[in-house]
Formats: C-alpha cells, structure tokens, sequence
C-alpha cells in the first residue's frame, strides 16, 4: 500500500470540527472515546478521506490505494468476539498490516438485526469505534441474502448509522453482502433507497453494493449503475470454487468502468471450506487464489478475508488456542494447503489463516 505523510494534527483537527457539527437531526450523536488519538502511522490518519475516480480507489492525497484486511464472522454466530475485540484489532493493525476490518451483521439469521436490533447495532459499533481509536477503516456489512425484502429497517438501520459516524473517514457502507434469486434491477431500487439515507447526512463515505449471485455478477452491474459518487460494487470469490471465469467477469466489469472492491474472499471452496465439501481434498487452493491477489494488485482492488474466528471450517483465520483479545502469532494461525480432514471427519485441520496474514503482509 502506497503511503504519503500526513501531519497528524493537521488530519485530526478538522476531523474534529466536522465531528462536533452533527447533524441536528440526530440528537443523540456522541463522539467516540479517544477519538481522533489514532497513531500517525495508522492507515486512517495517512490515507484520510477515501474517494473513487473512476475505477480506481484513492486516498485523499490522489495516491491509489488497496485496503486489505478480514472480515468478522456474523457477529450474531461467533464463537467468541474476536473482532470487537480492541486489543486484537491493533495487533492486527501492527503486525498483520491490517488496514480495514469487515463487521457483519446478520440481520434475518437466528439472533440477528430483525430479531435484537438493539445488540447487532451495539456489537457492529464496538467495531466501528475501535477502528476509528485505532486509525482503521471499517465495513459495516448488512450480512443477508434477501436484503431486497428487508428495505425499511435497512434504510432505518444505515440512516441511524450514517447520522453516528458519517463525518468520519473510517467508515465504509456494504448495504447488501450478497444477492440471491432477484435481479440487478429489484436490487438496484433497494441499493437506490439505502444509498439516499445515507448520502442524506454522509456526502462522501465509500458505499459498497451488492451484485447478483452471491456477488459474482458485477458486469450485470455494469450495464446499469447507480448514479452518485464513491460507489463501488462487490466481487466475491472463493479459490477452489471460482476461477478465471468469474474474473474475466471482472475483467468485463472493468472495462466498463465499473470501480470493485472485494469485501469478502477465501483460498477455500464457497462454503467456506466444510468437512462436507466434495472432492475431500485441497480444502485450501492457494495457487488459484495467489491468481486472484495478482488480478486484485493489477487492477489496484481491495479485498477482506473471511472470516476472523475459531472453527472447523477450512476459512476460519484462527486456531482453537487463540485468545480473544491475541496477541495472533504465526502458531495461533490456521495453516494447512491441504486442508486435511479431522480424525472424526466432522472438521477441517487447518485452513487458510497463515496463507491470507501473509498476504496482508506484502
């Protein structure tokens, strides 16, 4: 990630101000504790203000920049709060160079936003106010795959939300995680209602939208974007399951001018690398994904690995022995390019952690 000095004070000031100048609508606005104290070498303080030209993601000194970082598991299925944790978000930010953390919430799932709005929110703004004491952008991520349907208490949600932390850099909007069974143009209109309340009290945050299939079919986008400014549109992968031919939808995409971001990949099959995935082999294709980190770094596109958590999928970044608030060394990593089956073969011996931290390192 290229970088340019900034001078901390001259970055926190009218941050600052801009922070105090709430939006009068929302009267329950509150600064977040210690904030604008992010380090100087934090990728928030360096890199400011993110906007889109064309198709290319820049920081506000013009420079193009690639966010890399992992993203949480469903905040309402953790196993334990690895990714609300602060002391863990700062190791990532220190030794993995982590410089963007994806928080998502499930929203229809058991426990999730439409069942306790009250605790997702609460658990989706640890995130979003550790990232910005810690100088980190962050995805708030509307985790779903009917969001189409949930219209309303989306737009209630990102509202409420934009009005809370849209003066501040850190933030970025992903209204739709991933499309199934409607269209581009029934997912349009819901992006078209979202976007508006948002950009109704945060004029320039990035905002990341959804694309059909799972968010495979960005050259669908393509044909029909929404108008407005510092919109991208998503691309997922998973290695083992999608190769060249969903890039060169990408490809498509691009050419067409569309601006991508990546905010959810693994080196693992779609499923997230379950015992149950067939052929029981290669739970992690790292060669096919080192393809899909050089596609990224040529065309400048960020990516978010899946997922920060403990698990016996082959996606989860950490080892049973992790501790919640780390420090993650190397050891504590799942690491296995093969993915082996457990003795029981009800889970996964290893999986990509190491592989996506070394990654985040270049």
């Amino acid at each position: 990630m290229r970088s340019h000095s900034l001078s901390l004070v001259l970055f926190v000031a009218p941050l600052l101000t801009l922070a105090c100048s709430s939006n009068p609508k929302d009267e329950t606005w509150q600064i977040p504790p210690d904030a604008g104290t992010a380090p100087e070498n934090s990728p928030v303080v360096i890199h400011g203000q993110l906007k889109v030209v064309g198709t290319q993601l820049q920081d506000q000194a013009g420079a193009p920049i690639q966010l890399k970082g992992v993203s949480s598991m469903w905040l309402n299925w953790e196993s334990q709060p690895f990714a609300e944790s602060k002391p863990a978000l700062a190791y990532m930010r220190d030794n993995w160079k982590l410089s963007v953390i994806r928080s998502s919430m499930g929203t229809d799932a058991s426990d999730g936003y439409l069942s306790d709005p009250v605790d997702m929110q609460a658990r989706v703004e640890h995130v979003v106010q550790h990232a910005i004491e810690l100088g980190v952008y962050v995805l708030v991520d509307w985790h779903t795959e009917r969001a189409v349907t949930q219209q309303a208490k989306a737009v209630e949600f990102f509202r409420a939300m934009a009005s809370k932390y849209g003066a501040y850099p850190n933030v970025i909007w992903e209204p739709y995680n991933e499309p199934t069974a409607y269209s581009w143009k029934q997912i349009k209109v819901y992006h078209q209602a979202v976007v508006a309340a948002i950009r109704a009290v945060d004029p320039d945050n990035l905002i990341v939208l959804g694309t059909p299939n799972y968010s495979q079919e960005v050259e669908q986008a393509a044909l029909d974007p929404l108008a407005g400014t510092n919109l991208l549109y998503t691309l997922h992968f998973y290695s083992c399951t999608h190769q060249q031919s969903v890039r060169d939808k990408g490809n498509t995409a691009i050419a067409a001018g569309l601006p991508i971001f990546i905010t959810e990949f693994g080196a693992t099959y779609a499923d997230g690398g379950l015992a149950t995935t067939i052929p029981p082999h290669d739970y992690v294709c790292e060669t096919e994904a080192n393809l899909w980190f050089a596609w990224m770094a040529q065309n400048n596109i960020s990516g978010v690995a899946w997922k920060l958590d403990h698990c016996t999928d082959a996606s989860c970044i950490l080892s049973a022995n992790a501790p919640l608030d780390g420090p993650w060394t190397d050891d504590l990593l799942s690491t296995d390019a093969g993915g082996a089956l457990s003795a029981d073969g009800m889970g996964i011996q290893g999986g990509h952690g190491l592989f996506v931290v070394n990654w985040l390192r270049q």
